[in-house]
């Protein structure tokens, strides 16, 4: 997916013809790129893209983390008891990953994917998140106010998120985002 997304936009790019929905795109494209990134940073395969896949932290078989693994993406307790799709894990941000877990299968699975990473069908103006620096760096993710609305119960709590999303909207010029009450 990620080659034929690049194939395009090079060649769009070289008609001197690049589209201006490419630009939400790319950010679906980079998010989708951080989870690749943080799948290996992790030591996980990807076969965390595998719709039956299971959790490597929820298996007593990969009980040890690697020194190196940085914070952010280290197991919570949650983690490493309920059993859960690894596209969970890939989040720098433990508290997101608990409220999923804690939500089990209450919400759509699928939709919450397309508003996150969908850049392989119609582009969606009201992107989810969007990655400004290391995919492992809590600071570098901001979540969009269309996120929030839609599914505010995701990022309920994760005040670096909010924090992080404020610093880069700031840097835009743009209202600060309040916390869903």
């Amino acid at each position: 997916m990620m080659v034929q997304y690049e194939k395009l936009a090079r060649r769009d790019y070289l008609l001197g013809s690049p589209r201006i929905d490419q630009l939400l795109t790319l950010i679906q494209f980079n998010v989708f790129r951080a989870l690749v990134y943080n799948t290996f940073t992790i030591g996980f395969t990807m076969e965390w893209l595998d719709e039956n896949a299971i959790s490597p932290w929820s298996l007593s078989t990969f009980a040890n983390v690697d020194p190196s693994c940085p914070t952010s993406l280290r197991p919570t307790v949650l983690q490493r008891k309920i059993s859960h799709h690894p596209w969970i894990d890939l989040f720098p941000i433990p508290k997101m990953r608990d409220n999923l877990l804690l939500a089990g299968d209450s919400y759509d699975e699928t939709a919450l994917c397309n508003d996150l990473i969908d850049f392989c069908d119609v582009p969606n103006e009201k992107t989810g998140l969007i990655v400004w620096s290391e995919p492992w760096d809590p600071s570098g993710w901001e979540v969009s106010a269309a996120f929030v609305a839609k599914w505010g119960w995701v990022i309920e709590g994760c005040d670096e998120l909010l924090e992080s999303t404020n610093y880069w909207r700031a840097k835009r010029g743009e209202k600060v985002l309040a916390p869903r009450t």
